[in-house]
């Protein structure tokens, strides 16, 4: 498998296309040295391209053909990552440092952790080479936030852009399976009538919708004035919210309400006026659509949604036995490396034991412990409310699909991607309140200033 991969990366490099590609990445890269908001844009693409994969099973060895050039990407999609990946970490090298030193959130450093424990059971009892590989992909994903995006989040502007590269990462992708839709929806929704769009199944699409939805909130709710950006930004979240329901998925649809709830913690006016605004949406759109042709239409999804039970209880009992029967490692390898099932905890345990569930579990709570920062930021400062309240939406929202999926537990994945991001953001709006109560401490105007004359 990793000899396949390096195949496919070489190919790529000195094929027709690697070269076209590179010339204009390399181009893509002068311009980005100058332009902040394209250098975002270029971070955009990247995790977008991290979620190209192909479905494949048993029974489905190869999935039915995208169009051009959507069948071309998704074919060198962890190919084409690592080399837009690298793109960027060039970018970051080029940038220079700011007031903010410490740029990484320590959650991160627990999840290297966890990831160290990965690569060395794969080491020593699967396929050394998957283990090298592994390793160095993560680690230039951590390497390059560190240089890029994390680092570059040092005034407002640039905490706007970070919102908006995530947007623009389910833009990218919305406009993709639009595309794609035109032609023939069959590609992507050929498993089992689920949406999959340009990812590995309809769950990882899920995900990837589901994370993004923080992002457009943010972006609709800081322009006040109804301009065409808003209705740009309101449709595209529509747009994403009717792939999320083809998915079928209750994992993303768990992820993207647990995100509105979270964002709009401390607004029920604001959250039952966007109900409000919802429901007459719906009413206009059944005017033209008869809702029940819709319903039948979709009637697998629709029922998938609504079912009961627990379709994963026996993957999460044997993940649980597992762990009980080997706590300290975790269970021996069934092959050259390791593979996660459905949900992020049980499976860190089941795989690593305590070593490497420990240092996952103080990765969660310091995600729980930055949201819980931000929230009293957001009390003492309304005026963070967005910013803050996208910080704690999108955690809670990959935190919450972490217990249905193994979300987090990629190497190079958009889930991790979108962690990161959140993290550092949230990171930046800590170090900024931070920085501001030490400059109103230290201000000798403020200082000397006899507030009794006042």
């Amino acid at each position: 498998m990793a000899s396949d991969f390096i195949n496919k990366l070489l190919n790529l490099i000195f094929s027709p296309y690697g070269f076209l590609g590179i010339a204009l990445g390399m181009m893509l890269l002068e311009k980005a040295k100058t332009s902040r908001r394209l250098a975002w844009l270029l971070f955009s693409f990247c995790c977008y391209a991290a979620s190209l994969a192909k479905f494949q099973d048993e029974w489905v060895k190869e999935p039915p053909a995208l169009v051009f050039p959507l069948q071309q990407l998704r074919e060198l999609g962890r190919p084409l990552t690592i080399v837009i990946l690298a793109l960027v970490l060039l970018l970051g090298m080029e940038t220079k440092n700011g007031w903010r030193r410490v740029v990484i959130p320590q959650p991160i450093n627990y999840l290297v952790m966890f990831q160290a424990a990965i690569f060395l059971k794969v080491l020593f009892y699967g396929d050394m080479l998957f283990a090298l590989l592994a390793a160095m992909t993560f680690g230039a994903v951590v390497l390059m936030f560190k240089l890029g995006p994390s680092r570059w989040l040092q005034d407002e502007s640039n905490f706007h852009l970070g919102v908006w590269s995530l947007a623009m990462s389910g833009v990218i992708f919305g406009l993709a399976c639009t595309y794609q839709g035109i032609f023939n929806m069959y590609p992507m929704t050929f498993t089992q009538g689920r949406f999959l769009g340009t990812t590995g199944n309809p769950q990882h699409a899920a995900a990837f919708l589901a994370s993004t939805v923080p992002c457009f909130i943010f972006l609709i709710g800081r322009n006040k004035k109804w301009d065409w950006v808003k209705a740009f930004w309101i449709a595209m979240l529509l747009i994403i919210t009717y792939f999320l329901f083809l998915t079928g998925s209750r994992t993303g649809t768990l992820m993207a309400i647990t995100s509105i709830l979270f964002f709009y913690r401390n607004r029920s006016g604001t959250l039952l006026r966007l109900g409000f605004f919802a429901i007459v949406l719906l009413a206009i759109i059944f005017l033209f659509i008869n809702p029940t042709e819709v319903i039948n239409s979709n009637a697998q999804i629709s029922y998938r949604l609504l079912e009961g039970g627990n379709t994963r209880e026996g993957v999460w009992n044997a993940m649980w036995n597992s762990f009980i029967n080997y706590p300290i490692f975790g269970a021996p390898l069934n092959g050259e490396r390791v593979n996660f099932a459905e949900n992020t905890w049980l499976a860190a345990g089941a795989t690593t034991g305590i070593i490497g569930l420990i240092p996952l579990l103080m990765m969660g709570f310091g995600c729980l412990q930055m949201m819980f920062r931000l929230t009293k930021i957001s009390k003492k400062n309304p005026n963070y409310f967005l910013h803050t309240s996208t910080v704690i939406a999108g955690l809670a929202c990959l935190i919450s699909g972490s217990f249905s999926e193994a979300l987090l537990l990629g190497n190079m994945s958009f889930p991790v991607m979108a962690l990161i991001l959140y993290l550092s953001l949230g990171k930046y709006l800590i170090d900024a309140d931070y920085k501001h109560q030490k400059d109103y401490s230290s201000s000798p105007t403020i200082k000397n200033h006899d507030f009794t004359k006042t």
